[in-house]
């Protein structure tokens, strides 16, 4: 959640409010006046205008604790708000993947012909119920994780890693699953890093499917690790279509997708870039129509994270 501007940055008037900035100026015009006045040996004057004084400051304070309140009070409904949205999509995601959970499993012994055999046109809408339902499981995921970065719910619980031996972990995995081939290039010492190996996980895994569907027939898509002196940068690159410049421009957008035609459900990137900027660092693309797409992120090496 992005940090409250200061006084600084608004500007006085905006921070306390034209009436209280008002009171204020009064008050000290009031205070000097009497000072004058009480040397000036004009007592009576002087202890008038103290009292007038103390009442402009008394009302300046009044009218900074007043619009605190004010703040505070947005602050919290806002708070509840996105606490409650939260936590209705929390609900309708419950209840979205319990009779996904049921189809997929169904369909799993179908295409398993568990039941009994199957024609080959059986077997290709097997296949398709499948794969859209395995889509459904993934926006409901996506969308729940959505809400509760919003709602400011989401937490990350970081360890020190070693990302060359995560990303090892993730290209075998991956590997299994896919026909394009995976590269990986992430020769040399362990690169440790305080993350949340999951989050992190989450995040390169997106990018290569990413990848491996821009292009189903590409030669290969390549994960690289380069190690620098305070942060570590992966990539993920493939040999697809490309990007207009349009479609890069909208990437990292909510609901709008880098894939031509329309693929995708244009939240996965958003959300990336949400989980690695909660970890300080930064995601970036690199892309030409017909030419293939990079995609970078970098994390921070600093303290506890070196070595």
């Amino acid at each position: 959640m992005p940090a409250r501007p200061g006084i600084a940055e608004v500007g006085l008037l905006d921070a306390i409010g034209a009436p209280t900035a008002v009171t204020l100026a009064l008050s000290g015009v009031c205070g000097l006046t009497a000072a004058v006045l009480a040397l000036a040996g004009r007592p009576g004057l002087a202890l008038l205008t103290s009292a007038v004084a103390l009442l402009a400051g008394w009302l300046s304070v009044a009218g900074l604790v007043r619009k605190r309140r004010t703040q505070l009070t947005t602050s919290l409904h806002l708070h509840r708000l996105e606490a409650r949205r939260a936590e209705q999509v929390s609900v309708l995601s419950h209840e979205i993947r319990t009779p996904l959970a049921v189809i997929l499993g169904s369909a799993e012994l179908l295409a398993e012909q568990a039941p009994g055999p199957l024609t080959e046109r059986q077997s290709v809408f097997i296949r398709r119920i499948l794969d859209n339902a395995t889509r459904m499981q993934s926006l409901a995921e996506q969308l729940l994780m959505q809400a509760r970065i919003e709602a400011g719910l989401f937490e990350v619980h970081p360890a020190t890693v070693d990302i060359r031996a995560l990303m090892r972990s993730v290209v075998e995995d991956l590997a299994q699953v896919t026909e394009v081939p995976i590269v990986l290039d992430t020769l040399g010492a362990p690169v440790r890093a305080y993350i949340d190996a999951q989050l992190i996980r989450q995040v390169v895994t997106n990018l290569i499917m990413n990848a491996v569907h821009s292009d189903p027939h590409s030669s290969r898509v390549e994960v690289r690790v380069v190690a620098g002196d305070d942060q570590v940068m992966v990539s993920v690159s493939d040999g697809g279509t490309g990007m207009t410049d349009h479609q890069r421009d909208r990437l990292f957008r909510k609901f709008s997708s880098g894939q031509p035609l329309g693929n995708g459900t244009g939240i996965g990137l958003f959300i990336s870039q949400q989980l690695i900027e909660m970890h300080g660092g930064r995601i970036f693309v690199d892309t030409i129509s017909g030419k293939g797409t990079t995609m970078m992120f970098t994390l921070p090496l600093t303290g506890r994270s070196r070595g």
